[in-house]
């Protein structure tokens, strides 16, 4: 029996907070400085007066940081395609941008068309940004995932492999790759990146909801359980209910416990 497959996406809420804090330095003095700070802290209180500001600032920015803004909050407004497309238009428009910044602003498009469930397109955005800066591991790493997300495997998996050739102790792309080995009922391997992933820091929950779906195919229902039970208990949500990596966790529970009991004479 093969088990249901549930992956989730990072949350919104917590790639709203990651592109926040992470925001660039794309203009440093004068109004434009002022401009860009005020726009990107007004963000975290009003996403809707942020993007208006940005708006009124776009016709006369050349340094790409109203696009920027627009795109943070759009990002705070849930409307991922959309932002995407300001965070690109960002790095295409803004004038004097370093490499690094480009691609940030490329990947940041990335993740957003990810969230909106748009492989492709995040495969584009990753490889934009890819080629101003190429021996970025996160960066392939980021592409796999588009790849995965649009089931084109072998892509990903070329992807996840240079990105732990160029960053060995990359714990997430150890979980990653684990996840595709599994897909491809590579088994053996996968468990082993699994742990590997686990050794170098991987959060542990996704690691265990990942490492119990290879335990069961494996036929080791037992452990199986005890990873999906261990996430119930420790994936909770400040008011004590489920978090989703919980809820997928108490789904395969579920299931196994129900085909278990339905093989019962």
């Amino acid at each position: 029996m093969r088990i249901t497959q549930i992956f989730t996406l990072p949350s919104a809420a917590a790639m709203f907070i990651g592109l926040a804090t992470a925001s660039l330095l794309l203009v440093t003095t004068g109004a434009r400085a002022n401009n860009y700070n005020t726009c990107v802290d007004l963000i975290r209180v009003d996403p809707d007066a942020a993007y208006d500001m940005s708006l009124a600032w776009e016709e006369t920015d050349l340094t790409g940081g109203a696009s920027h803004c627009a795109g943070l909050a759009l990002v705070g407004l849930r409307l991922f395609d959309a932002a995407a497309e300001r965070f690109t238009r960002a790095a295409v428009n803004g004038q004097e941008l370093s490499n690094e910044e480009r691609a940030a602003l490329h990947s940041q498009a990335g993740e957003a068309w990810l969230i909106a469930n748009k492989g492709a397109a995040a495969v584009v955005s990753f490889t934009q940004a890819l080629s101003f800066v190429p021996e970025d591991a996160t960066l392939l790493y980021s592409r796999a995932r588009g790849y995965e997300l649009g089931q084109q495997t072998a892509l990903a998996l070329e992807d996840v492999n240079l990105a732990i050739a160029k960053n060995p102790t990359f714990a997430a792309s150890y979980l990653l790759r684990g996840r595709l080995y599994r897909q491809q009922d590579q088994l053996e391997a996968a468990h082993a990146d699994l742990e590997t992933a686990l050794v170098h820091g991987v959060d542990p929950v996704a690691a265990r909801l990942e490492r119990g779906l290879i335990r069961f195919e494996q036929g080791n229902e037992a452990g199986a359980l005890e990873d999906w039970q261990a996430i119930v208990a420790a994936d909770r949500r400040p008011d004590g209910s489920l978090g989703p990596a919980a809820q997928a966790a108490s789904g395969f529970i579920a299931e196994v416990t129900n085909a278990a009991a339905a093989t019962q004479p």
